[in-house]
């Protein structure tokens, strides 16, 4: 329970298939709730004695299937079970009591189903939702408004039930679009991301060869390293951690020999390239994702400047207005590239300096317009000969 709740107070830093799997948990305790409380409750209702043994049996089924579904993580069919639950709670009140207790089932239903977030699911279960509610409303309506019913009291009921309804469904359409929109940010700037951490290990790569120093995975040290974390984290899963020795060995031999060797190697089995497949992307000889993360963590506990509101603004003209000092920025910019090692060459080392039609090209591409204003271009295009002539290198 410590640790649900842990990861409950943590959802921000949980991948969404978990955040859904504590969501539908959530989900079915209340609905255990719900059902512990409607059973002898429907000793009330104007069902016959059958029907009375027979639904809350049923439902008691449900929620040992559900409970099942989750331990399977079976996670999307438990959302949709859970939902289909309490629909069917819902009808269960409406045809055994009348009234507004069946009216707030309604509320309760969309509420489930706006707590899942899921546009799709609001759109069809929570539309029907609605429209039984409506109909509820409106078959029931003496119920409804009591001894003395007052006039309009019907679409007070059915305003409220829609202005719910609505609402919520403005506040899914805007998650939806600020997920699409961060998703769309991260991707870009994982490209971008990507595209510096190349040039960065082959940077790293050409200092190694420079001090004549060997790869870390032929490090001994880095080697029993590893081989103690591997043990120790297994030993938290399985009984026995020296079985995980053999992978080990295989994730050395990868490095040594290539993952194509052992892939077309007949001596292998199948089994053991399956292994080797899927340790490929934590490799250290060549920017793999392992080599990201060991990037992103070294570069994260580095000290930066202190924060200023501007600290992300990479566009010059956000950073000053001054027409001699946006001049002056570009002209830094274009002595830069055109006399300094920016880039890799055909045989992927870094000793490239950008030529002039290179640096036009980049000045010029679409991908510049977040860091120079249309004006900016325009005035490098008019002048591109007069920044090759005085700020170009000097062979």
């Amino acid at each position: 329970m410590k640790n649900f709740l842990r990861r409950v107070f943590n959802t921000e830093f949980l991948p969404m298939s978990e955040v859904r799997k504590i969501k539908v948990i959530l989900v079915m305790t209340f609905l255990l709730l719900v059902t512990a409380v409607t059973i002898p409750l429907s000793i009330f209702f104007d069902y016959e004695l059958s029907v009375k043994i027979i639904v809350p049996s049923i439902l008691i089924v449900t929620i040992g299937i559900i409970i099942i579904l989750i331990r399977l993580n079976k996670i999307m069919a438990s959302i949709q079970i859970t939902i289909i639950y309490t629909i069917a709670l819902t009808f269960f009140y409406m045809q055994g009591t009348s009234g507004f207790y069946a009216y707030l089932f309604f509320f309760i239903c969309l509420t489930v189903i706006v707590f899942y977030q899921e546009l799709f699911s609001y759109l069809t279960y929570g539309t029907f939702t609605l429209a039984l509610g409506v109909y509820y409303v409106i078959n029931h309506q003496t119920n409804l408004a009591g001894a003395t019913p007052l006039y309009g009291s019907v679409l007070v009921y059915v305003g409220i039930l829609a202005m719910f309804y609505l609402i919520f469904l403005l506040q899914i359409l805007y998650n939806e679009k600020m997920y699409a929109d961060l998703n769309y940010e991260w991707v870009k700037m994982l490209h971008v991301i990507d595209k510096y951490q190349d040039d960065a290990y082959a940077y790293m790569e050409e200092l190694r060869k420079d001090k004549h120093k060997d790869p870390l995975y032929e490090n001994v040290d880095f080697q029993k390293a590893v081989n103690e974390i591997s043990v120790f984290v297994y030993e938290q899963f399985r009984d026995k951690g020296k079985e995980i020795g053999n992978v080990l060995d295989l994730y050395i031999y990868i490095h040594e020999k290539g993952l194509d060797h052992i892939l077309h190697s007949e001596e292998l089995s199948v089994a053991t390239k399956k292994v080797a497949n899927r340790l490929n992307k934590y490799l250290l000889n060549r920017r793999t994702s392992m080599v990201s993360i060991i990037m992103n963590f070294y570069t994260r506990f580095r000290e930066t400047s202190l924060y200023r509101e501007n600290r992300y603004d990479y566009a010059i003209n956000q950073l000053t207005q001054a027409n001699d000092e946006l001049i002056i920025a570009m002209a830094l910019m274009y002595t830069y590239l055109a006399n300094e090692v920016t880039s890799a060459d055909e045989w992927g080392q870094m000793t490239k300096i950008m030529t002039h039609e290179e640096i036009y090209d980049w000045f010029t591409s679409d991908e510049m317009s977040e860091f120079l204003s249309d004006a900016q271009i325009a005035f490098f295009k008019e002048n591109a000969d007069l920044f090759n002539e005085h700020l170009g290198k000097k062979v």
